[in-house]
């Protein structure tokens, strides 16, 4: 009797270690699945970035003549309510938009009269880089990111497909003389601002109809 007492015993044990390590090694699988899927696709938050939210928060750029007159009359207050970034320092990125006539295209630029404010600017078609793109709407915040890597490799990724998504089809069509309507970003440096230099960095353009 007390043979198959033991016997019962040993085998419930048996049994419950089983389902123990079962139990445990699909929680392992399970996280690592989990970790996989939590990868940073930056490619895809690019793409959702510009083609998605940037169009959705068009409406939250400021004319560029307006931003202009801002600055002419108090940039220190046209810094603090328009320039956005991702740290404290001298350097500010804006989230403009405006309309205006292409005056000559060359490698680098689109340059164009805008219209309001009678102002040249230059819009970026080969050089693009650095977190103008990335900062100058403000929708983006260092907080949404686990860790750096992943916030630079945003940036990376946006100027590549401004690249490919913005650039690339309007180059194909747009000629001097054509009205082009832009929302972009510009990077402006409070102790040497040049507002006769503007450089847009374009997340949208649009060729219009006469």
């Amino acid at each position: 009797m007390l043979q198959k007492v033991i016997q019962y015993f040993v085998a419930i044990l048996v049994i419950g270690l089983v389902l123990y390590n079962s139990i445990y090694f699909k929680k392992i699988s399970e996280m690592q699945v989990a970790k996989v899927e939590a990868a940073f696709d930056a490619t895809a938050y690019s793409k959702t970035y510009l083609l998605e939210k940037i169009p959705n928060a068009k409406h939250k750029s400021v004319l560029l003549s307006d931003l202009i007159l801002a600055l002419d009359t108090d940039s220190n207050k046209a810094f603090k309510n328009f320039g956005h970034s991702q740290n404290q320092g001298d350097t500010k990125c804006f989230f403009v938009k405006g309309e205006g006539v292409v005056l000559g295209i060359d490698e680098e630029f689109v340059t164009l009269k805008e219209t309001s404010s009678g102002t040249e600017v230059k819009v970026a078609i080969q050089y693009i880089f650095g977190n103008t793109a990335r900062d100058c709407s403000g929708i983006i915040s260092i907080d949404d990111f686990s860790n750096t890597m992943d916030l630079n490799n945003a940036s990376e990724a946006i100027n590549k497909c401004i690249k490919t998504d913005i650039v690339a089809p309007f180059i194909s069509k747009v000629k001097k003389g054509s009205i082009v309507s832009f929302v972009g970003g510009i990077e402006l440096s409070q102790s040497d601002l040049k507002k006769n230099n503007f450089e847009i960095v374009p997340l949208g353009l649009e060729i219009k109809s006469k």
